[in-house]
């Protein structure tokens, strides 16, 4: 779905991990930081994905995040088996457009990855772009 990145306020949350393993840490902090900063209440990237449940053979699985900026690169290195995957199991494939990282560029603006194409761009915080859930990536 297409949502900002922040919780209704530009801010700093120094949300900067970019690596692998970056984007669960980066979903807590800006969770936390967001709410300092300020939080109207709308939906927002992160706290969506962390709010995210999923229930598979009678489990439910809770523990999705935000991918970072190399996670989701890899992603789009891997988005042809990932959608096929996906498909296969009754889920989603990625659609066109950018996609929101949990890396930070600035007060203003975080990363976005452009799933199928490949290129990756700052984009200001209250852009509407699309949103995956990862776990345990």
């Amino acid at each position: 779905s297409n949502m900002r990145w922040h919780a209704g306020t530009d801010g700093l949350t120094r949300a900067s991990g970019d690596g692998p393993l970056s984007g669960e840490m980066n979903t807590i902090i800006i969770i936390s930081r967001l709410g300092i900063v300020g939080d109207d209440g709308a939906t927002f990237a992160a706290n969506a994905c962390a709010t995210y449940k999923a229930t598979e053979g009678g489990k439910t699985y809770g523990d999705w995040y935000l991918p970072s900026k190399e996670e989701l690169f890899i992603m789009h290195q891997n988005y042809s088996t990932i959608d096929a995957t996906a498909i296969a199991n009754g889920g989603a494939a990625f659609g066109s457009g950018y996609y929101w990282t949990s890396t930070e560029v600035s007060a203003s603006h975080a990363w976005v990855q452009h799933v199928t194409l490949g290129n990756q761009i700052s984009e200001v915080k209250t852009a509407p772009d699309r949103v995956r859930a990862v776990r345990a990536f």
